[in-house]
């Protein structure tokens, strides 16, 4: 008898669903990080002081948002689980850098 695939329509869903709103955390963070806070913050008059701690926010809020979708993936049993956590890993190292620069401009 062959094996019977681990994963069900129930359980798909569940991983886009997680999947989905990581993606799209991810993109509203990065237009707040790289083109609001930038550019749009300085046109406004608002200097540095107020963008590293608005930036320190979302990164954390950011990490959360990571670990939330790399344990939903693990408790519905994905198919890619494995790959999807190696590159969450691998942006949680960045965002830790991002936080430490941030601390970095906020203690100046």
């Amino acid at each position: 008898m062959q094996n019977i695939a681990t994963t069900t329509p129930d359980r798909d869903s569940k991983s886009e669903r997680a999947l989905t709103w990581s993606l799209a955390f991810a993109g509203i963070r990065c237009v707040l990080q790289y083109a609001v806070l930038p550019f749009i913050l300085p046109i406004l008059g608002v200097g540095a002081d107020v963008a590293a701690p608005i930036s320190l926010a979302i990164n954390v809020v950011a990490i959360l948002s990571l670990g939330y979708s790399v344990r939903r993936m693990w408790q519905i049993d994905y198919k890619h689980k494995w790959a999807y956590t190696g590159i969450a890993a691998v942006a949680l190292v960045i965002l830790v850098a991002f936080i430490l620069l941030d601390f970095g401009i906020i203690q100046a």
